[in-house]
């Protein structure tokens, strides 16, 4: 009978230190990564509402043309002029729409802006504050 002796040969492996660190720096490069593109999609967000009430604003002056009026409400171009959701801003708070008595501005369309209340106006958005080519 002959009996084989085995040997443990040392495996090359990571030490529990090695791992923790790698963890550690990836948790910094995404943290830091976060930061970069945190305000690049409040920027979008910004940017995706002023496109989208321009677009609400070029459908509203269709419908004009078509009824000599604005809209009752953004409700009734839902479905004709604009696709369902396109009534929210990029933030899902509905817009404000109003028609007004106004021959140079007919009507009202402001968004609440990025804190969703329309009671703070330095971050509301209003359709007559853009310009036609610009976000």
């Amino acid at each position: 009978m002959t009996f084989r002796t085995r040997r443990h040969t040392a495996r090359p492996a990571f030490s529990l230190i090695e791992i923790v660190a790698v963890i550690l720096l990836i948790g910094i490069l995404a943290a830091g990564a976060a930061v970069a593109v945190l305000p690049q999609v409040a920027r979008a967000r910004v940017n995706a509402t002023k496109n989208s009430m321009q677009t609400i604003r070029t459908q509203i002056n269709s419908y004009m043309v078509e009824h000599s009026a604005p809209p009752s409400s953004l409700q009734v171009l839902v479905g004709p002029y604009l696709e369902p959701g396109s009534d929210v801003d990029a933030w899902g708070t509905p817009y404000y729409y109003r028609v007004t008595a106004s021959g140079d501005r007919p009507y009202e369309l402001i968004s609440a802006g990025p804190d969703r209340d329309f009671s703070t106006p330095e971050d509301n958005i209003n359709v007559w504050d853009l310009t036609s080519g610009s976000n």
